[in-house]
C-alpha cells in the first residue's frame, strides 16, 4: 500500500550514494560537504531541543538516531579525527536502519508520524545521516582497526544512557520512555513492527538480541576492513598518477592548530 514511500526513500538514498561515489577522488569537497551538512544540522537540532525544553513538552534526544545527530555534528565541528570512525558508523547505521524500516514496514512509519511534514522531516534527517556517514567512510580518510574500541564504547554508553531514560532515572518527564526504538532492540521486541507482538515469545526475543549483537559486531569489523581497502586502493591509484590526497581539515581544532602554526612562523625568534 505504501510502496511509493519506499521507492522515494530508496531513490533518495541512491542519489546521495552516487554523489559521494562521484566525489570519491575529491576529499576536500566531500569533507567540506559533510562538515557543512552536519554542522548546520547540529545547530538546527540544538535549537529544536532548546525550544522543546523551554516549552516543557517532555521531548529529549534519547534515541540512537537523535544522539547520532549530535555526535556527528560535534565531531565535525570540533575537528577531532579520532571520533570520525564512530560518527561515520553511527550515521551510516542510523541511515541504513531507516532505509530498511522504510522497505520492511513503510506503513508503520506513516501511522507513527504526527503529520506528513514530520514524516518528511524524518526522511530528510535520516537521509542526511547516510550522506554524512557514507561520505566520511568512503572518501575522507582511512580508519584504523585499533580504534574500534571507540565506537564499541560509544555505542555501549548510548545504550546505557537510553536505559537510564527508559527506567525513569533521568529525564523523568520524557513522554516516550516506554516507546523507544533502541529499547525495543535491546529487549528483542523490535520484531513487533513486522509481526504480531503476541507471537514474540521469550526465545524469539533472546535470539533477536543475539542476532542483532552479532550483526552489529560483524558490521563494525567489516566497516573498518572495507574502509581500509577502499582508501588504500584509492591512494595507490592516485600515487600511480602522480597525485596525492588532500590533507585539508575543517573544524575548531584544525583552525586553532593553523593559527598557532602561523604565529610560530611569524615569530622572529624562529628565524
Amino acid at each position: 500500500m505504501y510502496w511509493w514511500l519506499s521507492l522515494i526513500i530508496v531513490i533518495l538514498y541512491a542519489a546521495e550514494t552516487a554523489l559521494i561515489v562521484l566525489l570519491r577522488n575529491n576529499r576536500k569537497a566531500t569533507l567540506l560537504l559533510v562538515f557543512i551538512v552536519s554542522v548546520v544540522w547540529f545547530i538546527y537540532q540544538s535549537c529544536e531541543y532548546i525550544v522543546y525544553n523551554i516549552q516543557g513538552n517532555g521531548l529529549y534526544p534519547v534515541e540512537f538516531s537523535h544522539i547520532t545527530y549530535f555526535i556527528i555534528g560535534a565531531t565535525m565541528l570540533s575537528g577531532v579525527k579520532k571520533m570520525r570512525s564512530f560518527a561515520s558508523y553511527c550515521a551510516m547505521l542510523t541511515g541504513l536502519g531507516f532505509l530498511i524500516a522504510s522497505i520492511a514496514a513503510p506503513g508503520s512509519m506513516v501511522h507513527d508520524a504526527k503529520s506528513h511534514l514530520s514524516l518528511s522531516i524524518s526522511i530528510f534527517r535520516h537521509s542526511l545521516m547516510w550522506l554524512c556517514g557514507f561520505g566520511l567512510f568512503f572518501t575522507t580518510e582511512r580508519f584504523h582497526i585499533k580504534d574500534i574500541w571507540i565506537p564499541v564504547l560509544g555505542i555501549a554508553l548510548m545504550i546505557g544512557f537510553s536505559l537510564l531514560v527508559h527506567n525513569r532515572l533521568i529525564y523523568k518527564d520524557f513522554v516516550k520512555w516506554d516507546d523507544m526504538v533502541i529499547i525495543k532492540i535491546v529487549e528483542g521486541t523490535i520484531l513487533g513492527y513486522v509481526m504480531d507482538p503476541a507471537r514474540i515469545t521469550m526465545p524469539i526475543r533472546v535470539c533477536t538480541v543475539i542476532g542483532i549483537f552479532i550483526a552489529v559486531a560483524a558490521s563494525l569489523v567489516l566497516f573498518y576492513y572495507a574502509n581500509a581497502k577502499i582508501y588504500d586502493k584509492r591512494l595507490a591509484r592516485l600515487s600511480a598518477q602522480g597525485k596525492s590526497i588532500s590533507d585539508v581539515e575543517y573544524g575548531i581544532l584544525p583552525l586553532i592548530r593553523r593559527q598557532l602554526e602561523k604565529r610560530r612562523g611569524n615569530n622572529p625568534g624562529n628565524a
